[in-house]
């Protein structure tokens, strides 16, 4: 087994520093409504004063966004960073990050979406095991079952199983096993040929993403296959890709299965096992899962287990 460098658990009264390594802050009731619930958690936000100053789409230049990361994680009195949003912009100062810090000194690193872009990186150079959860400002939005998990994590319980009776085992029955990446669809494509792709040999791949049509979604997953990505993964784990918030459920419904269908044809050659319908992505059900992380894959339980 790969080592993994699994930050310490949260305690009450740690710092949780606020860092915007991408889009600007948008609404201001969401990060207020964020703000509280940490606190209510038991946790110490800690945010620039001033919050942010926002250039264009992004919450800061390159230079400040990565200068706030790295200060961040070099301060000893913070114990966590969560990311204030998502949106695009990791990707512009990823290189400009303190490797050796986050090697040296594991902390948690929250968030999702543009976020896949420091998930994927940090596993990849430094076998960080981080969280891939709510952003700050998608806090108020989550669902109940969502804030539980996400303070488990939080609280150093993120090997608990993820029990998922939702879920649809699309093929396989037998246990599938290895690290568990990925994130957003559309991200996770940009890092292709960059320094900051990651391996996918032998690796559980989770995927969500939103706004996409689905001759986009199907675009992006046979880039994937063609790019060799897709041969040797032992599995994939589909959540949710839904249009937008006004979908109906059939439609909803159609859409997904259209997905699941195109990575099973995909697949077909590889006999992996393929799930779909995880409680994870940009709307209210977005399950904290253990970037990273060496996992078990149970087709037969519906269980997800993480080592």
């Amino acid at each position: 087994m790969i080592e993994q460098h699994a930050p310490a658990p949260l305690k009450p009264g740690d710092v949780i520093g606020i860092i915007a390594p991408a889009g600007q802050l948008r609404d201001l009731n969401e990060f207020n409504a964020g703000i509280r619930l940490l606190r209510e958690m038991g946790f110490q936000p800690r945010f620039p004063r001033e919050l942010w100053p926002g250039t264009g789409y992004l919450a800061d230049t390159d230079a400040n966004r990565a200068d706030e990361l790295n200060r961040m994680w070099a301060d000893s009195e913070v114990s966590a960073l969560l990311a204030l949003r998502g949106g695009y912009g990791c990707l512009r100062m990823a290189a400009m990050i303190d490797l050796e810090q986050v090697r040296n000194r594991p902390k948690m690193l929250i968030g999702f979406s543009d976020i896949t872009v420091l998930h994927n990186f940090f596993c990849q150079e430094t076998n960080l095991i981080s969280l891939h959860g709510p952003t700050l400002c998608s806090l108020a939005q989550s669902s109940k079952e969502s804030l539980e998990r996400f303070y488990q994590c939080l609280t150093g319980n993120w090997r608990a199983p993820l029990q998922l009776k939702g879920v649809e085992v699309l093929r396989g029955d037998e246990e599938a096993r290895g690290r568990l990446i990925g994130g957003n669809l559309s991200t996770l494509l940009t890092l292709l040929g960059t320094p900051f792709e990651p391996e996918f040999k032998e690796r559980i791949l989770f995927l969500e993403d939103v706004g996409e049509p689905l001759y986009r979604i199907d675009r992006m997953l046979t880039q994937l296959w063609l790019a060799g990505k897709l041969q040797k993964i032992a599995g994939i784990i589909l959540g949710d890709f839904s249009y937008n918030n006004d979908m109906e459920l059939n439609e909803k419904i159609r859409h997904h299965e259209s997905i699941w269908s195109r990575v099973l044809q995909l697949t077909s050659t590889t006999g992996i096992p393929v799930w779909g319908g995880l409680p994870v992505g940009h709307g209210p059900e977005n399950l904290t899962l253990p970037h990273g992380a060496e996992t078990v894959m149970d087709s037969r339980n519906y269980q997800l287990n993480f080592l």
